[in-house]
């Protein structure tokens, strides 16, 4: 199965999203926004992990014994590749070093599992929309420099997700919810 490690949004991203998403297909038309049910942190990225593999994935994580925290999601941000907006996102203007903790253990805890062989340097977002092919810069400069109300996300869990692909958007099913420690006084 295509696997990856996120943290799951709490049902009041659904709201907080939808005081933006009018704006946003205002904003560009050709903006594909993915359902509000799919977004997630990616905190580590697994590619194919073998159904064998899923209980010891699990265990691992499980022994994190990693203390919660929280995100605060206060900024949009555009991914381009070959100069062209692609990936529309929501993330935080300042990384909590806690969150980047969480990461590494993540990634050195499951390190061998899956196919993913890549080292990307840890950037935590929620996709909210893919662009069309052309859109330009100045299409979503609005959207970027958009001003944005907080949202804290706690961070109570981590969840091991299966990606499905197929026609539109891949659909993801938790197939393990591991807790974290209570959080740190």
């Amino acid at each position: 199965m295509r696997a990856f490690v996120a943290i799951p949004l709490p049902s009041s991203f659904s709201d907080w999203l939808g005081l933006y998403r009018t704006t946003f297909a205002s904003t560009v038309p050709r903006l594909r926004l993915v359902p509000v049910a799919s977004c997630h942190i990616t905190l580590r990225f697994l590619g194919e992990l073998l159904d064998e593999q899923i209980d010891d994935a699990v265990e691992r994580l499980s022994l994190l014994a990693t203390p919660g925290t929280s995100v605060v999601l206060d900024r949009f941000g555009v991914f381009r590749r070959d100069g062209y907006p692609t990936v529309l996102w929501t993330g935080p203007s300042v990384i909590p070093q806690a969150l980047t903790d969480l990461a590494a253990k993540i990634d050195l805890s499951l390190s061998g599992l899956g196919s993913n062989g890549r080292t990307e340097r840890f950037a935590p977002h929620a996709t909210l929309g893919r662009f069309a092919p052309g859109t330009r810069d100045d299409e979503v400069a609005a959207i970027e420099a958009g001003s944005v109300e907080p949202f804290v996300v706690p961070v109570t869990d981590v969840v091991l997700y299966e990606s499905i692909m197929g026609q539109g958007h891949p659909v993801y099913i938790a197939r393990a919810s591991v807790r974290l420690a209570p959080f740190a006084e």
